[in-house]
């Protein structure tokens, strides 16, 4: 089989997941019966209604440990598609360590994907910015591509079950009083 033909049958593979990722769950909201969280308080961040389950993947750390997604459940995931050419998400990222600071003891976890970056200049801005929350390794940027993480910043909020909640793409200003309300909530149920 050729590259190029390869290359389309991992795309189509690929856009298949998502769709899958995107379209299923419609009864999870119904049977959950959990307090209705207010995802309006953040302008651009998009509740799913059918609250899918995150598909499950495996990236290497800094350190190249293999992390699954699936090693944070029961915690909710706040997960973060980036890149150090990305200026908003050269902002973002200091707002996320912040957030992280204020509720990695209470539940909370974010899970930084570093997508389509020279690794050198990945780690450089993670030792000046002291991120202490996981950052994981996505240099070809198949998993941001599964996400549909097409620009950055992207945002997914994920359940302590691993089931989808919200989206966002674009900047969000993570610690303002607003996000920090929402975490809030979420980490209480």
């Amino acid at each position: 089989m050729s590259d190029d033909k390869r290359s389309l049958g991992n795309t189509g593979v690929q856009l298949l997941l998502a769709a899958v990722f995107f379209c299923s769950g419609a009864l999870y909201a119904q049977a959950a019966g959990k307090p209705a969280v207010n995802y309006t308080v953040m302008p651009k961040l998009q509740e799913l209604k059918d609250h899918p389950p995150a598909p499950d993947f495996v990236l290497p750390d800094p350190a190249g440990r293999k992390v699954a997604l699936k090693d944070f459940r029961g915690k909710v995931v706040l997960l973060g598609f980036w890149a150090t050419w990305c200026e908003f998400c050269r902002e973002e990222l200091p707002a996320l360590q912040q957030l992280y600071q204020e509720f990695k003891g209470k539940g909370l976890e974010i899970v930084a994907v570093n997508i389509k970056d020279k690794r050198n200049d990945a780690l450089a801005f993670v030792r000046k910015q002291k991120l202490s929350y996981p950052i994981l390794m996505d240099p070809e940027g198949d998993i941001g591509l599964l996400y549909g993480a097409y620009a950055t910043p992207t945002v997914y909020l994920i359940d302590r079950k691993g089931v989808v909640l919200a989206r966002q793409w674009g900047p969000a200003g993570w610690y303002s009083p607003a996000a920090r309300n929402l975490i809030k909530s979420l980490v209480e149920q």
